[in-house]
């Protein structure tokens, strides 16, 4: 709420919205978002938009669409503090080993090379393969000669039988044409089936997040990185194949039902299948 007489954070926003001529229902459309959570800002009522990462990235993104600066107002906020960054140590440094010295590796190859090159070449030299490239070297290869070309004898083929004159050769009878096919009956295209009832899931980001979601034929629907404060409606056919990064500040629903990530992260990273 406001403190003494300064402007409360929500009371800015929805003077600005108003201004603008703005209704609540085209402010949630523009932010994806529903109904109650767009008034809870305007109400200063950002304890019901718990976690405080998402009421700081739904006013951040609030402000942005009236043309604010979020900055001023996010360090107004009361009831959403801004969450500390956990600072985790450093790993400490790995011993170094003589073993992975990159002199030593090229060391030994060097040693492999000259020990492995001449004992190769020796045995190759005393194997049959060497012993017949040798010979071949010294011993000169004759080639016969082309036998001439032998004198082509022509042949003469007897003349054909004239017919006497004043009479007329008979003509062979002419070959039938070959029948033509007949075009092949085309079958009837197969009616359409019906399309596959698709599935919606909703992602609401409460902060940066990568994320990838295949339907059930491998085809990739949605994979990019998402601001804070946003949301995305997805359709498909399930299965459906999920990857979140960042999982622990994004809330997902499926079908309209809450999915719980808790189970499915590994560091920081959701991977998991929802079936139909």
């Amino acid at each position: 709420m406001s403190e003494g007489n300064q402007t409360s954070v929500g009371q800015v926003l929805r003077a600005a919205r108003e201004a603008q001529g703005i209704t609540l229902d085209d402010a949630a459309a523009r932010l994806r978002l529903m109904n109650r959570q767009v008034e809870a800002m305007e109400a200063d009522d950002f304890e019901s938009l718990d976690p405080p990462v998402f009421a700081r990235g739904f006013v951040r993104n609030y402000a942005r669409m009236l043309g604010l600066a979020p900055d001023a107002l996010l360090a107004r906020m009361v009831g959403a503090p801004a969450e500390p960054t956990a600072v985790s140590p450093a790993a400490p440094p790995q011993p170094h080993s003589w073993l992975t010295s990159p002199w030593l590796i090229l060391l030994l190859l060097g040693l492999l090379v000259v020990v492995v090159a001449p004992v190769a070449l020796y045995g190759w030299l005393n194997s049959e393969g060497g012993a017949e490239m040798t010979s071949e070297r010294i011993s000169p290869v004759t080639q016969p000669r082309p036998a001439p070309d032998a004198v082509a004898t022509p042949v003469v083929e007897p003349p054909e039988a004239m017919p006497p004159a004043g009479q007329v050769a008979p003509v062979p009878p002419a070959t039938p044409a070959a029948e033509t096919p007949q075009a092949e009956a085309v079958a009837p295209p197969a009616p359409d089936t019906p399309a596959a009832s698709s599935s919606v899931l909703h992602l609401e980001f409460g902060d940066e997040s990568w994320t990838e979601i295949r339907d059930a034929s491998g085809r990739m629907l949605h994979r990019q990185l998402n601001p804070p404060g946003s949301s995305v409606d997805v359709k498909g056919q399930p299965p459906f194949d999920v990857v979140i990064g960042n999982a622990g500040q994004a809330r997902v629903t499926y079908n309209g039902r809450p999915i719980d990530l808790k189970p499915f992260i590994a560091s920081t990273v959701a991977r998991f299948t929802l079936e139909e």
